[in-house]
Formats: C-alpha cells, sequence, structure tokens
C-alpha cells in the first residue's frame, strides 16, 4: 500500500528540477541541529538566491565532500568565496576543493561567539567573586548583556546599567561587543585591519583573560574575517533556511528521511510544484 507521504516523495522526485549548480558564485555553508535529540544536518545554499544545493546528515567533513563532490571542474572554479561560522569542520574541506575561494566568516556568529566565550566568561567570573547579596543580581544579567540595547525592555535597561555602573569588569567586556561590531561596517580592507588591530588593543588591555584570548583568536583569523568587506556575505539566507525548515519539521513532513526532507525544501521554494 503507497502511504500519502510515499507518493508525495514519488511525485517531487520526478518532477522537482535538480539544484542549480551552474553558474554558482557564493555558497553558504552552515550546520543544522532539527528535532528533540539534536540531529545534525551539513546545509549549503547559493549564497545569492538562497536555493538549497546540498542537504547532508552530520557535520562531519564527510558530509560537506559530498557537495562537492557534485561539482564538475567549471562549476568549483566559478566559485568566488565560501561563508559559514568559524567554527566546525568546514574550513579544511572548502580550502581543499576551493583553494582559490575566499573563506567569510559570519560577522552574526562571530559576535554571538564573543558573546559567550568573552563576556559570559567574564560574568561567570564575577558572581564567583561577589558576595551572596549580589550573586541573584549578576546571574541574572546573563540575557541582557546578551540583547541588543534596542531589544531590552526599560527595566531591563535599568538593571543592565546598573550592573555595567557597579561592576568595571563586566563594563570592559560589555563596550568590547559594540565596538567589534563597527569592524563590519568599514568598505576598504585597509581600514578595517588597522580598526581590527586596534580592537584587539582595547581587548588585551582590559586585563581580562576572556576578551583577551577572544582576540587572539580574531587576529589569527584575520584573513577570513576581513574578507567580508570585500564580498559583503550575511547570513540573511541562511536564517531564511532556518525558518523554512522548522516550518516544515513542525508540520511533520518528515525529518527522519532526509532525502524526503530535502524534497519538501526545495518544494518550498519552487513554487510551482506546490502539490
Amino acid at each position: 500500500m503507497i502511504t500519502a507521504r510515499r507518493w508525495d516523495k514519488k511525485i517531487l522526485s520526478k518532477y522537482l528540477p535538480e539544484p542549480d549548480f551552474d553558474n554558482l558564485r557564493i555558497i553558504l555553508v552552515d550546520e543544522k541541529s532539527i528535532g528533540p535529540h539534536h540531529h545534525y544536518l551539513t546545509v549549503v545554499l547559493n549564497g545569492e538566491t538562497g536555493e538549497v544545493l546540498h542537504l547532508a546528515e552530520g557535520k562531519k567533513k564527510e558530509s560537506l565532500e559530498a557537495f562537492f563532490n557534485k561539482l564538475t571542474p567549471q562549476q568549483i572554479s566559478d566559485i568566488e568565496a565560501v561563508g559559514m561560522d568559524r567554527s566546525g569542520a568546514y574550513k579544511s574541506v572548502v580550502t581543499k576543493a576551493v583553494p582559490h575561494a575566499a573563506i567569510v566568516y559570519d560577522k552574526f556568529h562571530i559576535v554571538a561567539n564573543y558573546y559567550n566565550k568573552a563576556i559570559d566568561e567574564v560574568r561567570r567570573s564575577e558572581w564567583h567573586k561577589a558576595d551572596e547579596e549580589h550573586k541573584s543580581f549578576i546571574k541574572g544579567q546573563r540575557y541582557n548583556l546578551f540583547r541588543n540595547p534596542e531589544n531590552c525592555k526599560p527595566e531591563q535597561t535599568a538593571d543592565l546599567n546598573t550592573l555595567l555602573l557597579l561592576n568595571e569588569s563586566l563594563f570592559k567586556a560589555y563596550i568590547l561587543k559594540d565596538a567589534l561590531k563597527v569592524l563590519w561596517t568599514y568598505i576598504y580592507p585597509k581600514s578595517a585591519s588597522k580598526y581590527l588591530d586596534k580592537w584587539t588593543t582595547w581587548a588585551k588591555e582590559t586585563g581580562l583573560v576572556p576578551p583577551a584570548k577572544f582576540a587572539k583568536g580574531l587576529d589569527r583569523d584575520r584573513k577570513e574575517l576581513l574578507a567580508f568587506i570585500r564580498h559583503r556575505i550575511t547570513s540573511a539566507k541562511l536564517e531564511a533556511f532556518n525558518a523554512t525548515i522548522a516550518r516544515i519539521v513542525r508540520r511533520a513532513c518528515g525529518c527522519r528521511d532526509l532525502d524526503y526532507l530535502f524534497l519538501k525544501i526545495r518544494q518550498e521554494g519552487n513554487p510551482v510544484l506546490q502539490i
């Protein structure tokens, strides 16, 4: 007996066009966690159109290598830049498969990483140092420190201002977050590079280990950070994809069958085939 899902998969497999690998200039690579058990997928999108090009189980090197194995030499040579997060095992695969392409680290991931690896580490350290009266207050400011100021309610802004006024270490770490965002406003690589030098110096001069350690990592990844100035790649297309895949999984279209999930995602982007 053919179920509705099997019939749907059969129709989609027959009529959905294959991903377009020609004239790819920019691709976006990311890992996506779906389901309650954190099942990971490796995702590749066309950075200009948002088309889903590849979906593979896992987040290992092999998951991404499978994508590049589908491409012809000409299609490989067309790729100019690859946008990705700086964590994970993808960089070595990209460097080997498309050595001529620029790797561009996603700015939103960088800022989020700064919060997790610098600001929150300082917050934890200050919590341990605080007396019992202030421990609860410091603990309660975790998400206020993470939020952008414009997203804070008046009472949250007041609490955050109180914290930063009373705690010099957190104040130093916090203002570096907004200063870091300025890096991506530059339009000339040399100017951006000079600003990155300034920022790393500021981070080291705080006397705080987490920001200084983070600055050392940024200096190491300078090439991939500054590649944004030329290519202006953001994760906007990935955010749209994340919304799409969440909607599909919510509809119970089936995340256990990866081939079917890939077909349903591609169907979302193909208005002609809304079966």
